[in-house]
């Protein structure tokens, strides 16, 4: 896929999140909790989320192509 394909397919994900850790890999979440903010009242938020080991990539195109082919099950 092109970049603007996966970035195209990460915009229409409700509740997933681009993360990235401090070896600088990258993962989608799709799971977890948060308060939930309001959308004319932007606030700080705390969440929580679970990403699977085998989901971290070295790259953000990566990450994403992990997320699609997960979704397409």
């Amino acid at each position: 896929m092109e970049d603007k394909e996966l970035i195209d397919w990460l915009e229409e994900q409700n509740g997933s999140g681009l993360i990235s850790d401090d070896a600088g890999r990258w993962a989608i979440s799709d799971g977890g909790i948060q308060n939930v903010p309001d959308p004319d009242n932007p606030i700080d938020i705390v969440s929580s989320f679970f990403v699977e080991a085998a989901d971290w990539r070295n790259s953000v195109r990566e990450a994403i192509q992990v997320a699609i082919d997960k979704d397409d099950g």
